[in-house]
């Protein structure tokens, strides 16, 4: 237990030395460049925030037009505990990412990590440690291109996940085809009032 607090520590350090100005430092790269590192964009939103959930550092946003997104607040988002609902803000997070896809029917696989580390591209923040989640869902549409798939989760309600560039063979999927994704979470890394 301790080496894995020691190994995620280093990884948090060395992405701390990430460059400010748009892309990670030579020693943060090299940390990347290993498996389970994913480096991702980091986004903008301007949103309401809709609910705070204080012990889980989980923030639902309402950003136009009417969509919900829901984040979990990094320790670097500052003044945490003095957000509060109804507020407007403008948020910094890296999105949710597929790091696995399999069929249905297969079975799970070792590669299917319960934690990875994410590196936000250009951000301040270095290596941050993102939990997984595992989604079943039904393939609507893939672009193999792009890198995203569309999915029907069970519910009935779709989503757009954009698949990171280390998991290959993406274009052996096939439209109707069900399959199990692990998908990082979707972290806040910034939250600031708008005024």
């Amino acid at each position: 237990m301790k080496r894995i607090l020691l190994v995620a520590a280093l990884i948090i350090w060395i992405g701390a030395q990430a460059a400010q100005a748009g892309g990670l430092s030579p020693a943060a790269e090299k940390e990347t460049a290993r498996p389970g590192v994913v480096v991702i964009d980091v986004l903008e939103v301007k949103a309401t925030l809709e609910s705070i959930d204080p012990k889980r550092r989980l923030i639902t946003l309402k950003s136009m037009p009417d969509r919900i997104l829901v984040l979990k607040a990094d320790k670097a988002v500052r003044n945490f505990d003095q957000l509060k609902k109804g507020e407007a803000v403008l948020v910094d997070f890296v999105e949710s990412v597929a790091i696995f896809i399999r069929a249905a029917k297969a079975p799970q696989s070792p590669a299917e990590a319960r934690m990875v580390s994410v590196a936000p591209k250009g951000a301040k923040v270095g290596v941050l440690l993102a939990e997984t989640f595992e989604l079943s869902a039904v393939l609507e549409s893939i672009d193999v291109k792009a890198r995203q798939v569309t999915v029907k989760e069970p519910g009935g309600s779709r989503r757009i996940v954009v698949v990171d560039k280390s998991f290959k063979n993406l274009e052996r999927f096939r439209r109707g085809e069900e399959v199990v994704l692990r998908v990082t979470e979707a972290i806040a890394i910034n939250v600031e009032k708008r005024k």
